[in-house]
């Protein structure tokens, strides 16, 4: 299994930048999980450094590759 890095920038949360080691098939269910935790905030989500387009409630947009 190879991992990845994913990684969340939240300008309205402390600490600012999270980075996480994952395997590609926890990165919908992990954003999915922020979206809701963080509902409001102002993020953005990457993927081995490649933004990821996500919906309102954080929910990942078209596939991951």
């Amino acid at each position: 299994m190879t991992l990845r890095k994913l990684a969340f920038t939240n300008s309205d949360a402390t600490p600012k930048k999270i980075e996480l080691e994952v395997s590609t098939a926890s990165v919908a269910p992990i954003m999915a999980w922020y979206g809701g935790y963080h509902s409001g905030d102002r993020y953005s989500v990457a993927l081995d450094g490649k933004r990821i387009r996500k919906d309102l409630n954080g929910e990942v947009i078209g596939s991951i590759e």
